[in-house]
Formats: C-alpha cells, structure tokens, sequence
C-alpha cells in the first residue's frame, strides 16, 4: 500500500530524514530481523523507524507524519481502516473539551470537582478542575487496576464494560490524596474532569465530545466506547505491557480518560486541528504549570516542550491495551501521530525519535 500524499507546501529534507532514521536506530538499540508474517506497507523512510521498535509478529502499528500539505503514513501490519484505541493519550481531547466549557463560561478551572459531582466530604472533592488537569490533583496514578471495575476477563470473551459513574465516585471518595506526588499523571484526573463537564452542561460526556472536539476536529472514524456494544469493527487485538493479549470492553465512567478508539486518519485530522485548524489557539495547548522536568510544562493535559529546536506540544499515553502519541510543532507546521496496538513505557528513548521526526 503506498503512503497518502497530496500537494505539499515546501521540498522535503529527504537526506535528514535518512539521517534521522539511522540516529533512531542508534537509540533504540539492536532487535531481531522483521517476522516473515508481518506487512509492512507505506513510506521507506517511516518503515525503517518502525522496523527498529516492533518487531514482534503481534505487533501493529500505524505511523504519520504530517509537514504543511504532505502526509506520510507507515502501516505495521494495518492500514488507514484499522482502529486503535488512544489509551490515556484520550485525555488531550478532554483537555481541549475543557478548554472550551471554559470559554463559554460553564466552568471555571478553580471550580471544585465537587461542586459537579457527589463526593460527599471526601478530600478530591476539593480538588479544583486545574489542578485535575494539569496532573497535580495527589491522586494515585493507576486507577484501572482489577479494582476499578467488574473481574478480568478473557481477551477472546464478550466485552465486559467498565465501571459506571457511581463506581468512579464510589473508589475516587475512597481514595486519600497525595500531596508529595505534586506533578502525577492519574487517569481520574481526566475521568473526573470529563464527568464534570457532563454534570456541568447536562450532556452526556460522549455527546459532548462529538459536537464540540471529534466534528470540529473532523474525526470522522472517532467512537468513545464507553460500553461493550460500542467497540467497533477493525479494533486492533490490544496487549497490556506484559505482550499478553487484553480484551476489549467498554470503558463506561472511565472513558474521558482512556475510552477512545481512532484510526491514524483521525490521529492526522486531530494534528491539522492542532497545527492550524479549529484548536490552533486553544487554551488547552497553553502552559500553566510545571512538571518534573524543568523544560516541560502542561496546559490542560497537553504537555510543552520546549528547547533550542523549537517548541513541541504533545500528548503520550497508554492504557487499555494500546498506546497512542500526537506531537505538534505549530510554528515550523510539522507532528506525528503514532498508533499502536501494545501499552508501552515512553521514558525520552521512546519520544526522541518522535521528536526527531518532526525536527527533520
């Protein structure tokens, strides 16, 4: 399968991009030759990223870079049909979601979660919805253990869906905060925000996920599972970080965190919406706190990046068998989208050559 292109706006810098790909082999180590039953289709120069990290016959995986006019796609045994799941990179859409109920003036990010959602007198009740946004909310950072939903079950068996609303706030009431942690990413920050915003505007969090970020950033093939019934055809068979196969469900209360499902044409559409479309300018993408790491900061989960190359936005994350990552420089026009159909760690080894590709 060729890679998609249409007219693009400058000449690509071909010889960088071999060069990049030989450093991305230099980082990422040696690893077995290709599995003679994997597909590999699409651009060369994206396929031999993606030979160096998965080479697994599970593995796949989907790859797109986008600079000005020009899309560049790289499949891994899929293709432009086949849906992933964003795992808990799900929660930049809810950053830009929040953005926006901010700008109508139906929320205010000092408002607390309470004040949406019956915690009773539990201590994340007070937690304001900025500091759930920019992970500094002290909650534990792996809410989706077995506890947080119905029992495990076989990757081959019906989807199960996951906890409802009142579990959320059942196990979040239940749950002492950890100031220590200060910066902490948490799936409950983006599970508890997105609740809000349903509370807060009468909608159901899928609908207004639909009206207000997946049509405007035209993501046409975008589903938020939140029950079993919704898991679409063509999902990739997801694998939890111990390469063992996870069944798909439903994500129920949990789904403004980890709950949906894109294919790479939706991962592109939400870069162009990003770069220069409809969230170019959104508050979301905008630093307001810090984090660890004194070059990066975060607007409403949307992290920043910034150094002698220019500045990147970025969202990375993994949950639910699947890992999905969206990296935007605005001013030089370029990102990356990859998809993939395995929940991986992503310390810098991983992002660089991200990263790398989209300084080419």
């Amino acid at each position: 399968m060729a890679a998609h292109r249409v007219a693009r706006r400058h000449p690509h810098p071909r010889i960088a991009l071999v060069g990049i790909v030989a450093a991305v082999a230099a980082m990422t180590g040696c690893y077995a030759g290709q599995p003679v039953d994997q597909l590999l289709t699409g651009d060369e120069v994206l396929l031999a990223v993606l030979r160096e990290q998965y080479t697994q016959a599970r593995d796949r995986v989907a790859l797109a870079v986008i600079d000005g006019d020009e899309v560049r796609t790289a499949f891994v045994s899929a293709d432009a049909s086949t849906r992933f799941g964003l795992g808990s990179a799900t929660r930049a859409l809810t950053g830009l979601l929040l953005a926006d109920a901010v700008e109508r003036g139906e929320v205010s990010l000092e408002d607390p979660v309470g004040a949406y959602l019956d915690l009773g007198d539990a201590p994340a009740g007070a937690l304001s919805l900025g500091d759930l946004a920019t992970h500094r909310s002290g909650l534990p950072q792996s809410p989706l253990g077995p506890e947080a939903y119905e029992p495990d079950v076989a990757a081959d068996a019906e989807p199960v869906d996951r906890g409802g609303l009142d579990a959320l706030l059942t196990r979040t009431a239940a749950l002492d905060l950890v100031p220590e942690l200060e910066y902490n990413p948490s799936d409950f920050d983006a599970a508890l925000i997105g609740q809000s915003l349903a509370a807060a505007t009468g909608v159901r969090f899928a609908d207004l996920l639909a009206e207000r970020v997946l049509e405007p950033a035209r993501m046409e093939h975008a589903i938020v599972v939140e029950s079993g019934d919704l898991v679409p055809d063509g999902l990739a068979q997801g694998h939890d970080r111990r390469g063992e196969r996870e069944a798909a469900r439903g994500t129920g209360a949990y789904a403004p965190a980890v709950g949906v499902t894109v294919t790479i044409d939706d991962g592109v559409a939400l870069s162009r919406a990003v770069l220069d479309g409809p969230f170019a300018h959104s508050s979301a993408l905008e630093p307001i706190a810090g984090t660890r790491w004194p070059q990066i900061e975060i607007g409403y989960f949307w992290e920043h990046l910034s150094s002698d190359d220019g500045d990147v936005v970025y969202i990375v994350g993994s949950a639910e068998g699947f890992t999905g990552a969206v990296l935007a420089d605005q001013r030089a026009g370029r990102a990356v989208v990859l998809l993939s159909n395995a929940e991986e760690a992503w310390p810098w080894s991983r992002l660089r050559p991200l990263m790398q590709l989209i300084d080419a």
